[in-house]
């Protein structure tokens, strides 16, 4: 363990990354700098970004996010692998990328069959070790479900059994480190069927599975939808070794800037303090 160090706070967020976002959410360079002054001020250690999709986006968070002077991505075609990448105050190892490829659709039209397809080849599970804690953090973002139907007959259900397949073959290949905590938009309610693969048969610690949190802005639903938690912080390792100390909700609400009430993500983050017990 590093001298000194009993604790790791680790964060998730969906920044909302569309190039052209659902109203009332700005495009990011619009509330780019609110949101990494905010995130600044949280004691958070590191941050794994959903949505990070192109490099003109990393570069808008690289000089907004000035305490964060750690950061972690695969190259992908246009920006980041997977719109995924960690920022941190602690040092960082060298990322890896896996793929979701291979997961598909076996229900709906064929157009939506073949575009999932594709479009699970380019996302996937970002892993990456802290330098110098034995510590694994990922960082994921699986396909959306627009449909607001998380049950085992939706088109979306068998695409995500497959995506959920790799995230945990990923999760499971041994590196070396005592402590894995993985997180991210995970477009899965979690009173889904899915819940039990999310969590892999409990062999990951869910942290928000009693306050049960809705992580997408009620403000972005269509009318009468309910909310749901789709964004997830999950613990593994040795619970003695490594207690859950707390847990807080990112951007619970819109935020008051210049007289004016703003969104900084169509999400709710999530944080969790975890104890480092040599």
């Amino acid at each position: 363990m590093t001298v000194g160090r009993d604790t790791i706070t680790v964060g998730t967020l969906n920044i909302g990354g569309l190039r052209f976002p659902r109203p009332p959410l700005l495009p990011l360079p619009a509330r780019a700098a609110e949101l990494c002054r905010r995130l600044d001020d949280e004691p958070i250690d590191v941050l794994n970004l959903q949505e990070v999709f192109d490099r003109s986006y990393l570069r808008v968070l690289r000089a907004h996010l000035r305490s964060y002077p750690h950061v972690a991505f695969r190259p992908g075609l246009y920006g980041p692998a997977g719109g995924l990448v960690t920022f941190s105050r602690l040092r960082l190892g060298r990322p890896v990328f896996r793929s979701f490829l291979g997961a598909r659709a076996t229900h709906g039209g064929l157009g939506f069959r073949l575009g999932h397809f594709v479009v699970s080849a380019f996302k996937g599970v970002l892993l990456v070790d802290l330098a110098d804690l034995p510590v694994t953090v990922g960082g994921t973002h699986l396909s959306a479900n627009r449909d607001g139907d998380w049950s085992s007959g939706n088109r979306h259900f068998e695409l995500h059994r497959g995506e959920l397949h790799r995230l945990t073959r990923a999760l499971r290949r041994p590196r070396g480190t005592e402590l894995t905590v993985v997180t991210g938009d995970y477009n899965i309610a979690s009173d889904s069927d899915h819940y039990k693969s999310i969590v892999d048969g409990g062999a990951l610690r869910d942290p928000f599975s009693a306050t049960d949190p809705t992580t997408f802005h009620a403000a972005f639903l269509p009318d009468g939808q309910p909310g749901h938690r789709i964004d997830y912080l999950l613990v593994s390792g040795d619970a003695a070794r490594f207690p859950v100390l707390r847990t807080a909700t990112l951007l619970p609400r819109p935020v008051t800037v210049a007289g004016t009430d703003l969104y900084l993500s169509d999400h709710v983050g999530l944080t969790v303090q975890i104890g480092l017990n040599r």
